[in-house]
């Protein structure tokens, strides 16, 4: 028990919520976590589904979506180790407002909602921090949504490899390997578009020299590039 307390712990400090709590802090919540599994493909919780749990990502990689009217799918975020999700259930026990699914074999810690409220409501300064989390989850998505409005298709996806580039990246001789198995229907469905015209996106970043694709891995060969598609599309 000592063990999986302390692994906790080191689970807890790694993610952004709780980055700066002390250890006697740290080690209080990691009693209260509670460890869980998912294959790949497996869905953690769909749109609508009871909120209650707040999701530590100890290893594995989850993609966050959200599914229109018409039934197109709209990535949100995929995130990896030291990533958390189902924040805002935890703190309005409103629905999901998304659908969290598996990437890859994935083992996560949840802590439940009221183990949560609790420890905000006796840490004022805790609750200073969460707000500024969750303004920085705001920022992103209102990043995402102007890119849509105001990127033209390579644009967008310049600034999608980049983004990820910088959150999974791992360096090589060829340039930046972003370590995350993505296909076409992956990268169309976080820019906002068909996996047709990211084919032909993707197609004329190869050809250029600006990336290299193997499988469904993508390298940045040359960020400069990328950068200067967002700004004569923006």
């Amino acid at each position: 028990m000592a063990i999986r307390d302390s692994n906790a712990a080191q689970a807890l400090q790694v993610v952004p919520f709780f980055t700066n709590l002390g250890d006697e802090h740290a080690n209080e919540l990691a009693t209260r976590l509670v460890p869980r599994r998912f294959g790949p493909g497996q869905v953690i919780f769909h749109l609508g589904d009871p909120g209650g749990l707040l999701y530590l990502i100890s290893r594995g990689k989850v993609k966050i979506s959200h599914t229109t009217p018409e039934g197109q799918e709209v990535v949100l975020a995929i995130l990896g180790t030291g990533d958390f999700f189902g924040e805002l259930a935890l703190l309005d026990d409103s629905p999901r407002s998304a659908t969290a699914v598996a990437l890859e074999p994935t083992e996560t810690w949840t802590l439940h909602r009221e183990e949560f409220m609790h420890y905000l409501s006796e840490n004022p300064g805790f609750a200073l921090h969460v707000l500024k989390m969750l303004a920085r989850v705001i920022r992103r998505l209102n990043t995402q949504l102007a890119d849509i409005f105001f990127l033209d298709l390579p644009g967008r996806l310049a600034r999608l490899l980049l983004n990820l580039s910088e959150q999974y990246g791992r360096k090589t001789q060829d340039g930046v390997l972003i370590d995350l198995a993505l296909t076409q229907t992956d990268l169309a469905e976080m820019t906002g578009a068909t996996r047709v015209s990211i084919n032909k996106a993707l197609g004329r970043f190869r050809r250029s020299g600006w990336i290299r694709v193997s499988g469904r891995r993508v390298t940045v060969v040359d960020q400069a590039a990328l950068e200067g598609l967002i700004e004569i599309s923006g």
